[in-house]
C-alpha cells in the first residue's frame, strides 16, 4: 500500500511539474510573441533609418558636388583674376613705356628721316641746283645734333651736310664725333652714303675701315645685306677687293687659331670642311659588290670606308657645279641697280640703338601678355617665336658654311655666295687633300680573298689586271682534292658494326624470349634497328661516297662562281677607287688650282 501511495505521490509531482512546464511554455510563448512584435518594430525602425541614411547620403553627395563646383568656380575666378591682374599690370607698364618711348626717342625718328633725306641722290641734285638752301640743311642738322648729342647718326648727318657746304673742317669734326660714338656703324654709313653719291673711292676707303672694325666671331645679320651689295659691285671694284682681302684674312686667322694647340676658337673649325665634304661622298648600295664583300670578310668595312672617302672629290665637284653653274668666278654680269646698297643703308638707318632695343623688347613682351590674356607661359612662348633670325649674331666661318653648303639658310645672292666660296677655297682644297689621304690609308697593297678554306692574295692596283683563270682553276682543284679526301675517308667502320651487332644479338637473344607485351616489342625494335644500322655500315659506303662527291661538286661550282664574280668586281671596285681619287685634280682645276690666302 505504501508503495502505491508513493507512486501516486510521484505521479502527482510529475504532473505538477509538467503543468509547470506547460505554464512556463505559455509564459515563454507570450514573451516570444512580445519579442517578435518588438523585433518587427526594430525592423521597421531600421528600414526608416536606412531610408533616412540614403537621403542623408544623397544630400552629402549633393553638397560635395556643390562644394566641387564652388571650388572650380573659385579656382577659375582666382586664375582669371590673376590673368586680369597681369593684363592690367602689362597695360599700365606698356602705357608708361610708350609715354617714355615718345618722350625719349621721338626725336630719333625725325633724325632718321632727316638722314634718309640727306643721303638721297635727289637731295644732292637739289642742293647742287640751288633748289635747297645749304644754310637750311646746316640748321636742320645742327638742331638734330643738339637734341640727340649721343646718337651717332646726328653727327654723321652733320658731316654729310658739311660736305654739301664744302666745310671740310666742320665735316671732319662731325665725323670724328660720330666715330667716337659708334665706329662700325659710322664707317658703314659713310661707305654706303658715298656709294649712293657716286664717289666709289671714298666708299671703298670707308668700307675698308668698316671691315677692320668688325669682329669675325660675331657678325650681325646686317653684314649679309652689306655682302650682297659688295659682291654685286654696287660699291665699286675697290670695295670688292678690300672685302675679298678681309675675308681671306679672317679665314686664315681662323685656320691658324684652329690649328694652334689648346685654341679657344670654334672647336669644329678644324674639321668643319672635312665633315662637309664627307657628307657629299657616294655610298655603296647594300647589294653592290655582294660577292667581293663575301670573300673579303673582315677587310670589307675598311675597304668600303676608303672607297666612299675616295668619292668625295667627285661628289664635291658635282655639288659645286650645281650650285655655281657659272663657275667659281661667275660671269661678268653688269653692275646691279643698287638695291642691295639701298637696303643696307635703309636697314642701318632704321636700326635701333641698344637703349631703344631694350625698351622695345620690354614693350613687345608686354604686348604678348596682353594678346594672350595674361597667360604668362603662352606669352613667353609667343615672344620666343616672334624673334627672327636677326636676333643672334653669327661667326664668319658659320656664314661661309651657310653660304656654300646651306644657301637657303644664308639668304645671300649668287655673287655673295661665290665670294664666300673663293674665301674658303684654300680650306676646301686642304680638306679634300686630307680626305683623299685618309682614303689612301684605307687602301692596302694587297687583299686576301677567302672562300671554302682557300685563300689567295691579289693586288689592289687595277693595272695590271688579275687573271681569273689560274685562280679559279686552283680553287676548283683544291676543292676537288678536299672532296676526294673526304670521299676516301668514307670506309666501313668495323668496330661500330661489331658493336651494333652485339647490341642487336643481346636484345634479340636475351630480351625478346624472356619478356612479354610492350617490353618484347621494344627489344624487338632495338634488335631490328641494330641489324639495319650494321647493314648500312657494311653496304652503304658507296652511297655515302656518292653523297660526299655531290656535295663537293656543288661546293666547287658555287665557290668558283663566287670567286669569278668577286675577281670581276675587284677590278671594277679598285678601278673606281683610283679614278675617284684622281678626280681631286679636276676639283682643284675647277677652283682655279691655286691657293687664295
Amino acid at each position: 500500500m505504501e508503495d502505491r501511495f508513493e507512486a501516486d505521490a510521484a505521479l502527482d509531482r510529475l504532473r505538477e511539474r509538467v503543468e509547470g512546464i506547460g505554464e512556463g511554455q505559455a509564459r515563454h510563448a507570450g514573451q516570444l510573441d512580445g519579442f517578435e512584435e518588438s523585433l518587427h518594430g526594430v525592423r521597421a525602425h531600421v528600414v526608416r533609418l536606412s531610408s533616412e541614411l540614403t537621403e542623408v547620403r544623397q544630400e552629402v553627395e549633393g553638397l560635395e558636388n556643390a562644394v566641387t563646383d564652388t571650388r572650380q568656380t573659385l579656382d577659375s575666378f582666382i586664375e582669371q583674376y590673376g590673368r586680369d591682374r597681369e593684363v592690367a599690370k602689362a597695360q599700365a607698364e606698356l602705357s608708361r613705356l610708350t609715354t617714355e618711348w615718345h618722350a625719349e626717342f621721338a626725336q630719333r625718328k625725325q633724325m632718321r628721316a632727316l638722314a634718309r633725306g640727306l643721303v638721297h641722290t635727289l637731295t644732292a641734285h637739289a642742293i647742287n641746283k640751288g633748289v635747297v638752301n645749304t644754310a637750311t640743311v646746316r640748321a636742320c642738322t645742327e638742331e638734330r645734333m643738339l637734341l640727340e648729342p649721343t646718337y651717332w647718326l646726328a653727327p654723321a648727318a652733320m658731316a654729310v651736310a658739311a660736305k654739301y657746304r664744302d666745310e671740310a673742317e666742320r665735316g671732319e669734326s662731325a665725323r670724328a664725333h660720330a666715330l667716337m660714338l659708334d665706329a662700325a656703324k659710322t664707317n658703314l654709313f659713310f661707305s654706303l652714303t658715298y656709294s649712293r653719291l657716286g664717289d666709289e673711292d671714298q666708299a671703298a676707303g670707308w668700307m675698308d675701315l668698316y671691315l677692320q672694325s668688325l669682329d669675325p666671331d660675331g657678325l650681325s645679320q646686317d653684314f649679309f645685306v652689306v655682302l650682297d651689295a659688295i659682291a654685286s659691285k654696287e660699291l665699286g671694284d675697290a670695295a670688292l677687293g678690300y672685302t675679298q682681302l678681309a675675308m681671306a684674312r679672317w679665314n686664315q686667322n681662323s685656320r691658324q687659331a684652329s690649328a694652334a694647340p689648346y685654341a679657344a676658337a670654334d672647336p669644329i673649325d678644324g674639321d668643319r670642311w672635312k665633315a662637309r665634304l664627307q657628307s657629299l661622298r657616294r655610298r655603296i648600295p647594300k647589294g653592290q659588290y655582294k660577292e667581293l664583300r663575301q670573300v673579303c670578310g673582315e677587310q670589307w668595312e675598311a675597304l668600303k670606308d676608303g672607297w666612299e672617302l675616295a668619292t668625295v672629290p667627285d661628289g664635291t665637284l658635282a655639288y659645286l657645279r650645281r650650285l655655281f653653274p657659272d663657275g667659281p668666278d661667275g660671269v661678268d654680269w653688269p653692275v646691279s641697280a643698287g638695291h642691295y646698297a639701298e637696303n643696307a643703308l635703309e636697314r642701318l638707318i632704321n636700326q635701333l640703338e641698344p637703349d631703344e632695343a631694350e625698351m622695345r623688347e620690354k614693350m613687345r613682351r608686354l604686348e604678348r601678355i596682353i594678346e594672350h590674356g595674361g597667360d604668362l607661359k603662352a606669352a613667353a612662348e609667343a615672344y620666343e617665336l616672334s624673334l627672327g633670325p636677326d636676333a643672334e649674331p653669327v661667326t664668319f666661318m658659320s656664314l661661309l658654311d651657310q653660304a656654300v653648303f646651306e644657301p637657303a639658310a644664308a639668304r645671300l645672292s649668287p655673287p655673295a655666295r661665290r665670294m664666300a666660296l673663293r674665301a674658303i677655297w684654300p680650306s676646301l682644297e686642304i680638306a679634300a687633300d686630307q680626305v683623299v689621304a685618309d682614303s689612301r690609308q684605307h687602301l692596302p697593297h694587297r687583299i686576301t680573298l677567302r672562300i671554302a678554306n682557300w685563300t689567295c692574295a691579289v693586288p689592289t692596283h687595277p693595272q695590271p689586271m688579275v687573271a681569273a683563270g689560274p685562280l679559279v682553276d686552283d680553287l676548283a682543284a683544291r676543292i676537288e682534292q678536299q672532296t676526294q679526301e673526304q670521299a676516301d675517308a668514307v670506309v666501313r667502320r668495323w668496330p661500330r658494326v661489331c658493336g651494333t651487332l652485339t647490341i642487336g644479338a643481346l636484345a634479340g637473344g636475351l630480351g625478346v624470349p624472356f619478356t612479354e607485351g610492350a617490353w618484347r616489342g621494344i627489344f624487338l625494335l632495338v634488335n631490328l634497328v641494330m641489324i639495319g644500322w650494321a647493314a648500312w655500315e657494311i653496304y652503304g659506303v658507296p652511297v655515302r661516297k656518292k653523297h660526299v662527291r655531290e656535295q663537293g661538286d656543288q661546293l666547287r661550282h658555287e665557290a668558283v662562281t663566287t670567286l669569278a664574280k668577286a675577281l670581276e668586281q675587284r677590278d671594277r671596285f679598285f678601278e673606281e677607287w683610283h679614278a675617284s681619287m684622281a678626280r681631286l685634280t679636276d676639283l682643284n682645276g675647277w677652283g682655279g688650282n691655286k691657293k687664295r690666302d
